[in-house]
């Protein structure tokens, strides 16, 4: 048949191959004996009951512009950080990048940057905090001329070059919108979509490097004077964006309460189930650290294993 014969060849000049259950049993029964790995905490235990973190995995966080997205990404960061992750850091609403790394010294120091009416940062403290901040995170500097995809994933490849091969490694891209995103004529911009998550994606699967994309909802729907919960359906390119990622999160603050601490994570989709299972989080934004703390103490009921 010439369509079967089609098929061989082409399977065959793109080196492709299957595999049967038995070419690879004995990583089937490492894994039983192991069990399925649940990705690394979070820093807040109630998050880690519906979402961890994986190397291998693409994140997607999406919320309202100013409901924390980024702060609330460098803060989970900061608190991977403790557990040995490497971050290279695509973040071109944070320059320059002095300003994002004053932001994360005061979450690692839980002391402001600035002068105010409460203790800040010391000079002796700066340059150690700094040395923290700089065994895990390296910054992109953006120019004035947008970066694209390609640049950024090299970018991160050569930073992961020079850190030690078992690091955890993640990469984060904020936002999506800020990115040079030249598509060939005939395509459509859910299929540029489709084709760039792909990529990512699968990038960072062989990289064994997690990857947070922050996007941005395309529009600002009010229902009845509020603005609704975001999706991810709602960025743009719609659809792809809940298909291609592992994991979907949302955060979710009350702009008509602007003093208001009370910060929601919604875990919107969870593909393995051994990385957790959607819901609801809430925590509290300390506005003087950017750092984000749990309402109320640890159950005494709950177990870490």
């Amino acid at each position: 048949m010439p369509d079967a014969k089609k098929g061989a060849e082409y399977l065959d000049s793109h080196r492709v191959k299957t595999v049967s259950p038995l070419d690879v049993i004995d990583r089937v029964r490492a894994l039983w004996k192991s069990g399925l790995p649940a990705g690394d905490k979070t820093g807040w235990f109630t998050l880690d009951r519906h979402y961890t973190v994986s190397p291998g995995q693409l994140t997607v966080i999406t919320g309202w512009p100013s409901s924390g997205k980024s702060e609330f990404t460098d803060a989970l960061l900061v608190n991977l950080s403790e557990l040995g992750w490497r971050f290279a850091m695509f973040s071109a609403e944070n320059q320059p990048v002095e300003l994002h790394i004053a932001k994360l010294l005061e979450k690692f120091a839980r002391k402001p940057f600035g002068a105010g009416p409460t203790d800040r940062i010391t000079a002796d403290e700066l340059g150690e905090y700094a040395d923290e901040v700089a065994q895990s995170f390296r910054f992109f500097e953006c120019s004035t001329e947008q970066l694209d995809i390609g640049q950024i994933l090299s970018g991160a490849e050569k930073y992961f070059e020079q850190i030690e091969p078992d690091a955890k490694r993640g990469l984060v891209i904020d936002p999506w919108n800020e990115i040079e995103h030249w598509r060939p004529p005939g395509i459509s911009e859910t299929e540029h979509i489709s084709q760039s998550l792909s990529r990512i994606r699968n990038w960072a699967r062989s990289m064994k490097c997690h990857v947070w994309i922050i996007a941005h909802p395309a529009k600002q729907i009010r229902e009845k004077g509020a603005l609704p919960e975001p999706t991810p359906d709602m960025i743009s390119g719609s659809q792809h964006w809940w298909n291609k990622p592992d994991c979907c999160l949302c955060v979710l603050r009350n702009f008509a309460d602007p003093d208001s601490q009370v910060v929601e994570i919604l875990i919107q989709k969870i593909r393995f189930k051994h990385i957790g299972r959607p819901g609801r989080v809430t925590l509290l934004y300390d506005r003087i650290t950017g750092r984000y703390n749990e309402p109320g103490p640890r159950p005494v009921a709950w177990h870490d294993d």
